[in-house]
């Protein structure tokens, strides 16, 4: 397979789904593209950041063996999203390594129906907690602790972190006890993640924060996309203005002999 420039994609909107990230990449906005090296494009390989999408029709014999080489040589660790069942079925027939298949949850920003109740919210915060901005220096020590890890996976590093991480942590004596965090992709996609530290549970602190995630939206008058990774990130969400839009099913592939 070929990898495309931004600039080399003409022609390729046939393979486009409704996932914005394979649009926005497709159109030459952002990300990287493979396509067959002979023949008709009839499907693609498309990588945004830690997503990559598998669409069109599904291809044999030497040609699969090309494409699960890309898949694996840019995928380890990634989010694997095939646009359809056909796909999911192919992926399972030709991983010739370890992986593990889960759903994810895909919602969209609606508006804030009642602001007052979210300035209520967070206005009932108990003392000795402060919510804010989440900080650069934040990256390090959400990456050590097991219950903060998810908001740090979102980037390659803390430079990454720095400069993209998106969101509002709710913060006892200078320390992120609770959080909702995460990286956009433009106006259009973003990726969240609601955690709480044990300890602070059942407090609405991570609805709290996220409440922040819809005024800074609502201020702004955009209506993301946002992917999240359970369920209960899809009830908080809903409730701070989201709506839920589908489930859909991820592969991660592992090709070092870690734990998955």
């Amino acid at each position: 397979m070929v990898e495309l420039g931004l600039n080399e994609r003409d022609g390729l909107e046939k393979l486009a789904t409704d996932d914005i990230l394979v649009r926005l990449a497709l159109a030459g906005k952002c990300g990287r593209v493979w396509i067959p090296a002979t023949g008709t494009a009839s499907y693609c390989v498309i990588k945004v950041y830690h997503y990559i999408y598998i669409v069109g029709v599904t291809p044999k014999k030497d040609r699969a063996v090309s494409l699960w080489g890309v898949i694996a040589r840019h995928g380890e660790g990634s989010y694997i999203i095939p646009a359809s069942e056909s796909w999911i079925d192919w992926l399972v027939e030709n991983i010739d390594c370890r992986y593990r298949n889960f759903s994810r949850y895909l919602l969209q920003f609606k508006g804030i129906e009642n602001r007052d109740l979210l300035v209520e919210l967070n206005g009932a915060l108990e003392e000795g907690l402060n919510i804010d901005k989440v900080k650069p220096q934040d990256y390090d020590i959400l990456s050590k602790n097991m219950w903060s890890e998810d908001f740090s996976a979102c980037f390659d590093n803390s430079e990454d972190f720095a400069k993209d991480a998106l969101g509002y942590m709710v913060y006892k004596g200078g320390a992120a006890v609770s959080g909702c965090v995460g990286r956009a992709y433009g106006d259009e996609f973003m990726e969240l993640v609601f955690a709480t530290n044990p300890e602070y549970r059942r407090r609405n602190l991570a609805l709290t924060a996220a409440s922040n995630i819809s005024f800074y939206l609502d201020d702004r008058q955009i209506n993301p996309y946002i992917d999240v990774r359970n369920q209960h990130s899809v009830e908080l969400a809903s409730r701070v203005g989201f709506e839920f839009i589908k489930e859909y099913q991820v592969f991660q592939i592992y090709n070092s002999d870690n734990e998955i």
